[in-house]
């Protein structure tokens, strides 16, 4: 850069522009990235729904001393956290499955398996792929010890 004596600054040729480009090349970066973010955030939800689900239909059905009364209301409880207005996760898609203890002392098991909605699919060209599962194990033995 040169400053001719009237107070005129001469550019470069090569330098006109170049914090403009600067400039688009960051915003559409910084719109891909809250995009990004934004996509994320209906998979975390389903998945903390799911958890949550598994969690205590597990829970409750190593707490009952009836199983087949158990399966049902573990099965119900389970639905009831997925269906709950705090889990926000319109468009997520969810399978119950529980597995009574198989006789007296043996673990139950209740499973989850969930799909979340993509975001921006139709603009990226993505499916929603395989639905992902959630187990947890209930430990009937620990529970009933502690009964009277």
């Amino acid at each position: 850069m040169q400053v001719k004596p009237m107070g005129r600054v001469v550019r470069k040729k090569g330098e006109q522009g170049q914090a403009m480009a600067e400039t688009a090349i960051f915003a559409v970066l910084a719109v891909i990235t809250i995009f990004g973010i934004l996509a994320l955030i209906p998979f975390h939800r389903t998945r903390t729904a799911a958890i949550s689900a598994t969690y205590a239909c597990a829970q409750f059905l190593s707490q009952s001393p009836d199983p087949s009364k158990a399966t049902y209301n573990a099965r119900k409880l389970a639905q009831e956290i997925l269906d709950g207005d705090w889990s926000a996760t319109f468009g997520a898609e969810y399978q119950i499955r529980v597995y009574p203890p198989a006789g007296r002392g043996m673990p139950g098991r209740c499973e989850v398996q969930w799909s979340a909605p993509v975001l921006f699919s139709g603009l990226l060209g993505i499916n929603s792929g395989a639905p992902t599962s959630q187990v947890f194990v209930s430990r009937s033995e620990a529970w009933k010890a502690r009964w009277p």
